[in-house]
């Protein structure tokens, strides 16, 4: 057949197909089925489907197979509920649960240790004193640990009242040799530097005086739980008790720390000398300084357990210079000299400061007054105003102290307070 255009040249119709002739392969006839072989598993097993199955098996025998499934499933769990039940489960001690119920309380508490913490708080007596870890800052020479070693009464020292001094920079014995030989036995002057026995160019053992430093103070902890013992037996201290803690140099305590942090945890020289320069704490990554603060804030804590048994706690630094972005020194912008956020950890701060006279021509006069003021306190909302601590003159001086100190208070009738 064919066209003027030629489009249909060679085209043949082909004749109508017989409906009855066979399929051959490829044909897609509706009436016609594919045949496909089974699917099989590794094993050679052939893989029933889900359709497939349903597909040979009637409606009732379905039915009969989800039936089967269901008391399958509740023979399972009445099995398990069984053996739940024979489960032994951590109960109370038995005197832990009779106080519970003969007390009317509402629950019986289980056996978690804290219960027994939980029940001793509540029993607990209320501390009646004042609760004191005060900081205190101030130029060097201004009266601070002078204060301190001043704050035992008469009665105290004859009672068997004990100061331990952790004296980092002499302070301590120093003070007690000049001003205090009338109670020498009431202060304890510790000195927690090491020195180095091996051939060194740095004298002190810097990891042996961090470790003495804690022992000085996890050796207070011990005595302050003993003695609390021995008053809820007898009903007073016994002799001699512990009263206060002065850590007096929390600016060394800093030192002390990023010296360890740099010779043993990092092992950026062999000395505190080596990793003093900038060229070492260039190398230390920023979340390593966090050794330094744990180091650091070790002693914090310690401090901290021991003013919640009711020790009076000191902690004593000198003033940081301030400078400015061309390396000239502030005057006047001081900040205390220990690790930054350790004012969170106190309950108090206060600061001193010396005011040197001078004359008419500004030549000092070599009078010297120093001053307190306790600048936080967590316990009280009182101002204690400005305490007048000494006066230096020609005359001999005279020496006020802090007798608010004395009971925690940080305001006594006797204190000298300026207007």
């Amino acid at each position: 057949m064919s066209d003027d255009t030629g489009f249909l040249d060679g085209w043949v119709k082909k004749e109508d197909e017989d409906p009855d002739a066979p399929v051959s392969k490829g044909a897609t006839s509706a009436d016609s089925e594919v045949k496909t072989e089974p699917r099989t598993n590794v094993w050679g097993e052939e893989i029933i489907t889900e359709q497939a199955y349903a597909n040979d098996r009637s409606l009732e025998e379905q039915s009969s197979d989800m039936q089967e499934l269901a008391a399958m499933e509740a023979e399972r769990l009445s099995q398990k509920a069984a053996k739940d039940a024979t489960v032994v489960r951590p109960t109370a001690p038995p005197e832990v649960a009779a106080a519970g119920l003969s007390s009317g309380n509402w629950m019986v508490p289980s056996a978690n240790p804290a219960w027994r913490e939980i029940n001793a708080a509540r029993t607990r007596t209320t501390f009646d004193g004042n609760y004191v870890l005060i900081g205190m800052a101030g130029p060097a020479k201004c009266g601070k640990t002078g204060s301190v070693l001043d704050s035992l009464t008469p009665d105290e020292i004859k009672a068997g009242a004990e100061i331990h001094h952790i004296d980092f920079d002499l302070g301590g014995e120093t003070t007690k040799a000049a001003h205090h030989t009338d109670k020498a036995k009431n202060i304890i002057v510790l000195n927690p530097w090491v020195i180095d026995q091996n051939p060194s160019r740095v004298p002190y053992d810097f990891p042996s005086t961090y470790q003495r430093t804690i022992d000085y103070l996890l050796a207070a902890l011990e005595m302050a739980d003993a003695q609390t013992a021995y008053f809820a037996q007898h009903g007073k201290m016994p002799n001699p008790y512990l009263k206060t803690v002065c850590f007096d140099g929390a600016d060394h305590w800093l030192n002390i720390c990023e010296t360890v942090m740099k010779v043993d945890d990092l092992k950026l020289g062999p000395d505190g000398i080596a990793v003093a320069g900038k060229d070492t704490t260039t190398k230390i990554g920023r979340f390593n300084w966090n050794i330094r603060k744990n180091r650091n804030n070790s002693a914090l804590t310690a401090l901290q357990e021991l003013c919640r048994r009711g020790i009076h706690c000191y902690l004593i630094t000198h003033m940081k210079t301030a400078y400015d972005s061309g390396g000239n020194e502030v005057i006047g912008a001081e900040t205390p000299h220990w690790l930054k956020d350790t004012e969170g950890w106190l309950q108090q701060v206060a600061i001193f400061e010396v005011d040197e006279e001078r004359d008419e021509r500004g030549e000092l006069t070599g009078e010297v007054n120093s001053y307190a003021v306790l600048t936080q306190n967590r316990t009280s909302l009182k101002s204690s105003g400005k305490v007048h601590i000494f006066r230096r003159d020609s005359d001999g001086g005279q020496w006020f102290g802090w007798p608010g100190l004395r009971d925690g208070s940080f305001s006594h009738s006797n204190d000298n307070v300026v207007e």
